[in-house]
């Protein structure tokens, strides 16, 4: 009985730790996202800029 407790525990203790990493996972990827719209909003005023300078001469 005494093992079955700790293995229960030591699940618990998993399961807590894989929570937390989901989380921080969600997080990170909630940031790249957010940084790749950036980048592509940066990107495409870039190219749009490129195109009326060329339209230009």
């Amino acid at each position: 009985m005494t093992q079955k407790v700790l293995d229960e525990k030591k699940l618990l203790e998993i399961l807590e730790l894989a929570k937390i990493g989901e989380q921080q996972l969600k997080e990170i990827s909630e940031m790249a996202t957010a940084m790749a719209e950036k980048y592509q909003g940066w990107y495409e005023e870039g190219m749009a800029r490129k195109q009326e300078e060329e339209g230009e001469k």
